[in-house]
């Protein structure tokens, strides 16, 4: 085992600096802070394929299956950005526990729901517990890497999601097969808890402090242990009294305004276009592949579910692709080329449309593109761009900002497809969608943030031992 002395907090953070941290344990925390990302894409794909069992078992109206399928965003959307406070002033580890004890029992609660106020709130919990999670497992994510491999391992979480997605739906097959349709939904949204609780005692057993927070905030015998903890290292502690104590926390600074100085600005109005206008497309037409897939097949739930499959598992190549090609392309090559390939597939679809009295392949070869597409660079560039261009002080705000930014896309987007779709029919709809790619395409070749005049927010200063 490695030994380190640490003199102070400047050893540990030089040391963060210096060494790659490819430990068991590290991949070990990697994977478990996706467990929100894991529940928040199983939800869309269970809710999604058990969406018509759900309004039939408890008679829902289409008021309320609207209200329903859009609960879990709009939780999110009140919670995230308060989880990102939260875990900048008391660290990520308490918000770890908590939102993975709400991420089991909210699946149970809308399993067991026998009325639309049960799904309801339980729908509301789980939205809050993934807003309140994903802040703090990203910015996690984001320290306990090095800055070089920190985009790149990141990124995994769209791969990871699009898995989580296909499961969704998966669950339902047995059932379609099987010519069951009265209570999927209480399967497939119910096997969520069993996840999450694996995930539970795996956040219990192995979870720690982030080390540079925790470098940064805590007192140096506690940052030492994190330390030691995190990267199976044996730190050897010799303080030499330069700062030992507990940082002053008068000389800590908080609240929404630091994203919005000068110096973070032109990283929050590209997080803020490309969370929202991501979240927005998506939404509005991946909940929907099965409704779509629908028009298609027509009612038959079988070739509805392996269509569904099949274009995630497209999206899910397209991840894993965009995984291995970040360190060449960068964050901004990949968000391009993603967002182009999106624009292309919507304009497309606005052209041919879908056309039940004639049923076509090519309507769900155009929305397998559009999700490769998002999977390639939009995906993955709505929640790891905060990550990594904001400092530590701020990144579990930044990252909250830009959750908000993009859930409020995603409610937007659960309620815009099907009322526009009504209204004007799958072409029209499309076309109108084609303007966000557009728009975001727009931020990220004229929107840049490196400039060497840029501004950190105050906070400890560091000088390298």
């Amino acid at each position: 085992m490695n030994k380190v002395v640490i003199r102070n907090r400047r050893d540990i953070l030089k040391y963060l600096e210096d060494n790659p941290r490819n430990t068991p344990r590290v991949g070990i925390l990697f994977a478990i802070a996706l467990t929100s990302v894991f529940a928040d894409a199983y939800d869309l794909g269970s809710l999604s394929i058990g969406v018509a069992s759900l309004t039939n078992d408890l008679g829902l109206t289409a008021t309320q299956v609207g209200i329903i399928t859009s609960s879990t965003a709009i939780g999110a959307l009140v919670s995230a950005l308060a989880g990102g406070m939260i875990a900048d002033r008391t660290g990520r580890y308490r918000l770890f526990i908590i939102c993975a004890v709400l991420l089991v029992i909210a699946p149970i609660g809308v399993a067991l729901s026998v009325n639309f106020w049960m799904v309801l709130f339980f729908r509301v919990v789980l939205g809050i517990a993934v807003g309140l999670d994903i802040p703090v497992a990203f910015s996690f994510m984001a320290e306990l890497l090095t800055k070089e491999t920190s985009a790149k391992f990141i990124n995994f979480w769209q791969p990871v999601s699009s898995f989580s997605n296909i499961l969704g739906v998966a669950i339902a097959l047995p059932f379609a097969l099987g010519a069951v349709t009265s209570g999927i939904w209480r399967y497939t949204v119910g096997f969520g808890a069993v996840i999450a609780l694996v995930a539970l005692v795996l956040r219990l057993k192995y979870s720690e402090e982030s080390p540079l927070w925790s470098a940064k905030h805590q007192n140096l015998i506690k940052a030492a242990k994190v330390l030691e903890t995190t990267y199976d290292i044996k730190v050897q502690l010799e303080p030499d009294g330069t700062d030992d104590q507990e940082i002053d926390p008068s000389r800590r600074r908080y609240g929404l305004s630091l994203l919005f100085e000068i110096g973070q600005l032109p990283k929050t109005v590209l997080v803020s276009v490309c969370s929202f206008c991501q979240q927005l497309q998506y939404y509005g037409i991946g909940f929907y592949v099965p409704l779509i897939a629908g028009m298609v097949f027509g009612h038959d739930l079988v070739s509805t579910i392996i269509a569904t499959i099949c274009a995630q598992a497209v999206a899910m190549i397209a991840g894993l692709i965009g995984v291995r090609l970040t360190s060449r392309l960068g964050l901004r090559q990949l968000g391009l080329i993603g967002y182009s390939i999106v624009l292309v597939s919507l304009l497309w679809m606005s052209f041919v449309g879908v056309d039940s009295d004639h049923p076509s392949l090519l309507p769900i070869v155009l929305v397998c593109l559009m999700l490769a597409g998002t999977a390639f660079g939009p995906g993955p560039l709505s929640k790891t761009l905060a990550a990594v261009v904001y400092p530590t002080e701020i990144r579990g705000m930044g990252t909250g900002w830009s959750e908000t930014m993009g859930r409020a896309g995603s409610i937007i987007g659960l309620f815009f497809f099907p009322v526009v779709l009504a209204a004007v029919g799958v072409q029209t709809t499309m076309l109108i969608i084609s303007v966000f790619p557009i728009l975001a395409i727009v931020s990220l070749i004229t929107v840049h943030w490196g400039s060497k005049s840029e501004r950190k927010p105050q906070e400890l200063t560091v000088v390298a031992g």
